[in-house]
């Protein structure tokens, strides 16, 4: 890992975001427009969403995994409410195998995000053992994934989040903490199509010690984007890290895959904890989302939902309601392969049913026209 990562405090080589540009590409196509809401948008309930332009994907869910009873079709989803760490297609890892969790190392808390009542804590120890992992096979060149994310002030930097590929791909990892609490990018591609990669500061909100954020990373080896978002808002963009023919090739997803040893930084105290909650993983954006705004773009608390169908004019999900509690107003919207959204929410109130999309009126006919 390069050291520079967790020590530098300066943010020389800062990334741009893209102005202008609503969140996930959009205006490469048509948004999806959703006609109709059937079912009672509650936590686990399933819920069917018509309309059209909402495309295709594929069913990625390699291990056939449920989640309140549906049959996911994004690659993985765990919400630790289970109690459980090595299940649905997850597992403990250090140096690079399966191990046994331990409660000084890497345990279920009680609590986390609201309304959440258990997630995993990573916790700094001696050596630099490694978190939750999952495997991936025959994934194709994108990669979307989020995660709930909290680390107390003054935690010692790590990489939070992993994925690896084989020569000349290798690791693409996010960091933060130590001295800078940006999420923060490093690339070890060796390809000329990674030419001038480097060590990231990336721009966009910083992480507040003891807060939970929702971070979202998508990867496109194809257009060679990799881009963050925290909260809702993109942190920052980079054209130059990966490599279209190996993008992911079956190797893992680390969440985290380690936390820095004290001797690499003596300014950063031997402490602190990377925390982790309602992990997805996929390889399409194409998804769900309830969100906290009128507009796609306003939106900053959003939960993704779990899809169980897919077709381009009708979507089956099960609810995950998230911080959204029971009788909370909230939108709805579906998000296409291109990561294209409705811009206008669908009202829905969680633990209710859905308010139909508001009525296009028709112009008057003219008067006194013969």
């Amino acid at each position: 890992m390069d050291k520079s990562i967790n020590r530098s405090p300066h943010r020389a080589g800062v990334i741009a975001a893209i102005l202008g540009a609503t969140l996930y590409g959009a205006g490469v196509s048509a948004a999806p427009s959703v006609s109709g809401v059937s079912g009672t948008v509650g936590h686990g309930n399933a819920v069917t969403i018509s309309g059209s332009g909402f495309g295709s994907r594929a069913d990625y869910n390699n291990t056939s995994d449920t989640w309140n009873g549906g049959k996911m079709l994004n690659f993985r989803f765990k919400d630790f409410e289970d109690g459980q760490i090595n299940s649905h297609g997850f597992y403990a890892q250090k140096g690079d195998s399966p191990w046994s969790p331990s409660s000084s190392e890497l345990g279920l808390q009680n609590g986390g995000p609201t309304n959440s009542t258990k997630y995993i804590r990573r916790s700094y120890v001696t050596d630099e053992a490694g978190g939750l992992s999952a495997n991936v096979a025959g994934s194709g060149n994108q990669l979307y994934s989020t995660f709930k994310f909290m680390m107390p002030a003054n935690t010692q930097s790590g990489k939070l989040f992993r994925f690896y590929a084989a020569s000349p791909m290798n690791d693409v990892y996010l960091s933060s903490g130590c001295t800078n609490d940006l999420v923060r990018g490093f690339s070890e591609c060796t390809s000329s199509s990674c030419s001038g990669a480097a060590t990231e500061w990336g721009t966009g909100p910083a992480l507040t010690g003891g807060q939970w954020h929702r971070i979202e990373v998508y990867a496109d080896a194809s257009k060679n984007q990799f881009t963050v978002w925290v909260n809702g808002t993109q942190a920052w963009t980079k054209s130059n890290w990966l490599n279209s023919s190996l993008m992911m090739n079956g190797h893992t997803l680390d969440y985290p895959n380690m936390l820095d040893s004290s001797s690499r930084d003596a300014s950063c105290p031997a402490t602190g904890s990377y925390n982790y909650d309602d992990i997805y993983a996929d390889f399409t954006q194409a998804r769900v989302e309830i969100g906290d705004a009128a507009t796609w773009s306003a939106s900053r608390v959003k939960e993704v939902q779990i899809p169980t169908a897919w077709s381009d004019s009708s979507i089956s999900i099960r609810v995950n309601s998230g911080q959204f509690a029971a009788g909370k107003a909230a939108y709805l919207y579906v998000v296409d392969a291109n990561g294209v959204a409705n811009s206008q929410g669908i009202p829905v109130t969680i633990g209710g049913s859905a308010s139909p999309p508001p009525a296009v009126k028709k112009p008057m006919p003219p008067t006194g026209v013969n």
